[in-house]
């Protein structure tokens, strides 16, 4: 008999770093208890060392514990409110065509969609399964499908480093904890060049992320970007993150970089 596979009702935006969340929770299990029953058996053995042990074992696996949990919470709940933040700090008129990178589920691809219902929301993604749980540009359009915006959206397969766009095409760049996991220094300026190599005269970006955050806003500036920011932190995500946002000089000539 022939099975057959359930669409879901519902977008799914994935869970963040599986593989840390759940590397923390196994953590906590192990050591929690172990912490616990090491305290436990220090004072009838008479055993300073022990109870010393014990405690560090039970107080590094109450860490972890707390680690997955608020790292659950920013996957299901903060990233969300963050997505919203990072948005509004773009002044989106309705008509732009507007670049994620790094797009993932779609999470900030989406909601881009809807606030640009006579432009045109483009995501691009090397779709890492160690990034974001079931990750594929399938999951990414099913759920532009199920946020009544496939119309609206595009997406590509692709390298932020090596983007297959022509040069100022968008009027709006957008990216979540997604630049930092390029390995090196060298490789996310790289990006950033990208970036704005494929940003409107007058275009925006707002780039958020966990770590780099100085890097980008350094490497914005030398490529000729005006009005670069840092936000304060916001804690709707864990790890914690910054938002970096910049405009594109409508009529200056950028510095090219080596």
């Amino acid at each position: 008999m022939k099975t057959i596979k359930a669409t879901p009702k519902s977008p799914d935006y994935g869970l963040d770093a599986p593989k840390v969340v759940r590397g923390l929770l196994i953590s906590a299990a192990v050591l929690m208890p172990s912490g616990w029953i090491a305290s436990s058996h220090a004072a009838s053995l008479r055993s300073d060392w022990l109870k010393v042990l014990g405690n560090i074992a039970f107080n590094t696996g109450f860490g972890c514990f707390c680690g997955g949990v608020f790292m659950l919470y920013s996957s299901y709940l903060g990233k969300f409110r963050q997505r919203d933040r990072i948005l509004r700090r773009l002044s989106l008129r309705g008509d732009e065509t507007v670049l994620d990178v790094g797009c993932g589920h779609g999470l900030l691809l989406i909601a881009a969609a809807k606030q640009v219902p006579r432009g045109r929301a483009v995501g691009i993604d090397l779709w890492s399964q160690k990034d974001q749980s079931n990750n594929s540009r399938e999951a990414t359009l099913r759920n532009a499908m199920l946020e009544g915006v496939a119309h609206l959206v595009d997406v590509r397969d692709g390298d932020m480093q090596n983007m297959p766009f022509a040069d100022a095409t968008f009027d709006a760049v957008i990216a979540h904890f997604a630049i930092h996991n390029i390995p090196g220094r060298n490789g996310r300026r790289l990006a950033i060049r990208e970036i704005v190599r494929t940003l409107k005269p007058g275009g925006q970006v707002a780039l958020s992320d966990l770590k780099s955050v100085g890097l980008y806003a350094d490497e914005l500036r030398k490529t000729g970007m005006s009005e670069v920011k840092i936000s304060g932190m916001s804690l709707w995500t864990w790890p914690p993150s910054r938002t970096v946002t910049a405009r594109k000089p409508a009529a200056a000539q950028l510095k090219a970089v080596p």
